[in-house]
Order: C-alpha cells, then structure tokens, then sequence
C-alpha cells in the first residue's frame, strides 16, 4: 500500500518524516509529494484507456488500494523570470485545475478528499450544523453592511470581535506577510465601519471564557486538549497570539458525551475524517462552538503536552485499521 503525502518543502519537514516513519512502521510505503513543485519539478500524469486508468505522481502509481493525505497545498512556483505574466497565471491555473482534476477521478481513501475540504471550510456553516446538533455557538453577524454592523454592535453590552472568514494575509509595504487574528472591537472600530462597503467583515458577541479547548477527530478518534488562556497576558481575545508562551500549558481534556456526539454529527454531515474544532467553555460550564478547521495544525499537541498520540491515529486512518475510519461517503 502506498500513502501519497501531499504538502510542501517548506511544512515542517520532521513532522512530515514522524508521519512518514509512523506509515512505513505499518509496512505500507509513504510517498512524499511536494506540490510546489509541480508542474515545474515534479510530475503527475493519468491515463484512461478501455481497459483501465492510472495516476502517477513522479511516477509512483497512486490506486484504489491506496490513501491520499492532503495535508497542505501550496501554488506552483518556479517559473522562468522571462515567462509573460499572462502565462504564467494560466499555466497556475491550470495547474491548479489540474490537479483537482486528478484527485477528483484518482480512487484512493482520502483525508479529506479537496473538494470537501474547501467546501466545509466556512464559519457559518461550521455554526449553523453545531446549532442544529444542540450546540451553541456565539450571536454572529457577517456583512458589508455598515448599518447593520453598528446596530449589532451596540446590541453587545460585553463587546464584540472581528475576524476574517479567510486566511488571506496582508502584504505590508516592506513585503512581509502580516495574518489578522481575532480582534476586539474597539470605540475607534466604530468610525471606520464604512470601510465594510470594501470588504465584508464578520462579527461576533464576546462570550466570556474560563477556558478554551481544540478537539481534534481523526476518524473515529477524538482528541481534546484545555487551554487556560485567561491566565496568560494577550492571549484573552485569540490565544494563538501568545502560541508559543502557551505550548506546554495545554492537558488533557474530557469532552462531554453530547459535544463529541455533536462534533461528530459534524463530522458525518460534511463527510470528512478530520476537523479541528475550538471550543469556549463558560464560566458555568457551556460549551460554545467557534469553528472547525479542516486541514488544522495539529502535531504540537504531540509534541508537547498533552502528549496525544495523533500522528498514530492519522495513520490508523490513512492505512485503514479496522474501526478506525469514520462512516462517510467518500467523494471525489
């Protein structure tokens, strides 16, 4: 059996090889695929003929016996500096098509499969499921709509946050990438709200917190770890401010039987093995659902306290160790 790996140069290389050591351990064979590398590099290739069809990625067949991990994705880069732009933004997008092309038709188990995976990842639809489950999730507005945001503004007596429903960075003047976390709502938010007629924004009530948790499924596993991100300075609004402060605060945590009921329901209704959900926990015990990633970070959990065995879950799921895959429609 063949696990085709798909992800870049720049991922987290010994995390990658942790995986790829874990697939081998099971005696199947990992296959390393660096998608910025392609077209220009590296090479993927199908054939369909009467008698049967094939994918190759630089020449190892990837088949109905094997698994996929789409773990990043990256565009093509390393085009020739005297290539036309022109060109070079249809050879991206066809690469891009390409591509999706190929794992659409390719027959292999696939955490996830790329179409679900850009399909399930929006907020509202990770609130929406949750709430039908019996979850609650924060009031939520999303508009472009200035009006509108600031009558739902002054409806927060605690206060509210922003956030983006994309993780598009912006470029600053010197180049370098700058990432919006979660932002508070500030009195000076309120005198630029007509700049939403440029770029809708999403917002939310302020729920407050006495801890936070990241559950994270594999399958039919699932993995909770608790934050106690009140304690520690700048990490109250998004805790991944303080990221790395925080890396050996995280410990184990017992979902309740009717949260992992819910995030499972999730899990099925979008049909996909993996998702890494965050959760706040109130004062009085409620859990409220913020989001589900579905290609979220993971590993440091491993790496680090609590010390969960994921990347041995993942490849339960990848190598399909019996009851370790999750009941779902595999799609294309």
């Amino acid at each position: 059996m063949n696990v085709l790996i798909l992800t870049h140069q720049n991922d987290a290389p010994p995390f990658i090889e942790r995986v790829a050591e874990e697939i081998r351990g099971r005696g199947a064979e990992p296959v390393v695929f660096h998608l910025n590398d392609f077209p220009v590099k590296a090479t993927i290739s199908f054939h369909q003929e009467p008698e049967g069809e094939s994918f190759l990625w630089n020449g190892h067949a990837i088949g109905k016996d094997d698994a996929i991990w789409g773990r990043r994705y990256h565009k093509p880069v390393g085009f020739p500096e005297k290539m036309h732009p022109g060109h070079q933004r249809m050879s991206i997008a066809e690469s891009e098509r390409f591509l999706q092309g190929v794992l659409a038709a390719c027959p292999a188990f696939k955490v996830d499969a790329f179409a679900r995976v850009r399909a399930s990842d929006h907020k509202p639809l990770h609130q929406r499921i949750f709430r039908e489950a019996g979850i609650r999730t924060p009031r939520t507005l999303g508009t472009n709509d200035p009006a509108k945001a600031r009558a739902f503004l002054s409806s927060c007596p605690k206060g509210a946050i922003v956030k983006l429903l994309s993780a598009e960075p912006f470029v600053k003047d010197d180049g370098k990438l700058q990432v919006m976390m979660t932002t508070e709502v500030r009195p000076e938010t309120m005198d630029r709200l007509e700049q939403l007629r440029l770029c809708p924004m999403y917002f939310q009530e302020r729920v407050e917190k006495a801890y936070e948790v990241r559950a994270t499924v594999f399958g039919t596993k699932v993995f909770a770890a608790r934050i106690d991100s009140q304690r520690f300075e700048g990490a109250d609004v998004d805790w991944r401010n303080k990221g790395l402060a925080m890396i050996e605060a995280w410990r184990h945590h017992d979902l309740p039987k009717h949260v992992e009921d819910a995030l499972g329901r999730y899990q099925e209704a979008v049909g996909m093995q993996y998702g890494a959900a965050d959760f706040i926990v109130t004062p009085e015990g409620e859990y409220v659902l913020l989001e589900v990633n579905p290609a979220g970070e993971f590993f440091w959990l491993e790496a680090n306290p609590p010390h969960h065995p994921m990347v041995a879950a993942l490849v339960d799921v990848l190598v399909g160790v019996p009851g370790a895959r999750r009941e779902v429609p595999q799609n294309r």
